[in-house]
């Protein structure tokens, strides 16, 4: 099973342990402060060299059939919760299965292409998934946009409906009733918001899990 990795801006397996200790390695050849900062061209240079170094497999093109999706939600041993979205690009056990978190960049853009590739060209679609960093100056500050690709036949699919738009309509409302009802803690107004987009994607992934044939399901281990 396989995650987005926003540093190295590809895909690295889950829960192994070769990989998680070369990303520890590469965070102690950053800087912990550096590393919080998330994706930089030299950052991201230190992170792949270090996980080639030791040997530890990044993919940053996956491609295969859209066998399945599937919503689920896993806890860590704190308790905290995580909701997920499981990409399956084919049915064998070699097939490439993407884990993302709910209301990370990346999944929000990753879904509404895929649920476009689905609708237009059907459940098997071949897809080719690719990652990269849009990096965008605005207002003299840098900003990373965490942008997903999927590709059909070579040719890039499109979100059929405004999906941002409508998600930032979502928190938007939320925000308003709380402030209706006399809310004015910002981080309070803040979270709801991030919530209510999160809330937003969840339901499309959901939807999207909806169209794939229950017997299709493919039991995976928690990410």
């Amino acid at each position: 099973m396989l995650q987005h990795n926003t540093i190295v801006s590809g895909f690295i397996l889950v829960n192994d342990a070769a990989t998680n200790a070369a990303l520890t390695a590469a965070k102690g050849a950053i800087g912990a402060d550096e590393w919080k900062k998330g994706y930089s061209e030299e950052r991201c240079k230190i992170a792949r060299s270090t996980l080639k170094a030791a040997n530890v497999p990044v993919q940053y093109k996956l491609t295969g059939p859209i066998t399945k999706v599937s919503t689920t939600e896993t806890k860590d041993g704190e308790g905290n919760v995580y909701r997920k979205v499981r990409i399956a690009l084919g049915n064998d056990r070699a097939s490439p299965i993407l884990s993302l978190d709910i209301g990370t960049e990346f999944c929000e853009r990753l879904l509404p292409k895929l649920g476009a590739a689905v609708a237009i060209h059907g459940i098997g679609a071949e897809v080719t998934i690719t990652c990269f960093p849009d990096v965008v100056e605005r207002d003299g500050r840098t900003f990373v946009n965490h942008v997903a690709s999927v590709k059909i036949n070579g040719e890039e699919v499109k979100a059929t409906k405004p999906h941002f738009q409508l998600a930032a309509q979502a928190a938007t409302t939320a925000s308003d009733a709380l402030v209706a009802a006399g809310v004015k803690d910002k981080k309070a107004i803040n979270a709801v918001k991030a919530s209510a987009k999160e809330e937003y994607f969840y339901a499309l992934a959901q939807k999207l899990s909806d169209l794939f044939p229950a017997e299709q399901a493919a039991e995976s281990s928690a990410a």
